[in-house]
């Protein structure tokens, strides 16, 4: 879990640093929106980790592990027939077109992923 943390924020870190760059050097909305909406997603995923699989003991996490200890390992709940991420994927295309030619668009595709990823969150549980 820790490594993952660490993996998904240092991303999420370079993804905002690389936003701001972008901004500063080609004052374009678009791409630097774009990036942010990265570096926030990666910010998700890592707060995911902490919160949801916060008692996990993984075998990766210890520094001595090795590869065969964590062979047939519990990862996590996967839900295998669920219609949300279809309906989650729509819905990030939607904000994406949205942020670049209709903000209106933008901003109901954004509740609607929110929406839905409660609706993912909660089917998981």
């Amino acid at each position: 879990m820790k490594i993952g943390v660490r993996l998904f924020l240092s991303s999420a870190t370079f993804g905002v640093a690389i936003a701001i760059a972008y901004w500063f050097s080609a004052h374009e909305i678009t791409g630097t929106l774009l990036l942010g909406i990265m570096g926030l997603a990666l910010s998700f995923a890592a707060c995911y980790i902490l919160v949801a699989e916060r008692e996990a003991r993984l075998v990766g996490d210890r520094p001595s592990a090795t590869h065969a200890e964590s062979a047939g390992e519990r990862v996590g709940v996967f839900t295998v027939r669920s219609k949300w991420p279809f309906g989650l994927a729509i819905a990030v295309a939607l904000l994406l077109i949205g942020a670049v030619f209709n903000a209106p668009l933008a901003i109901g595709a954004f509740v609607v992923v929110l929406t839905l990823i409660g609706m993912l969150i909660r089917e998981s549980r």
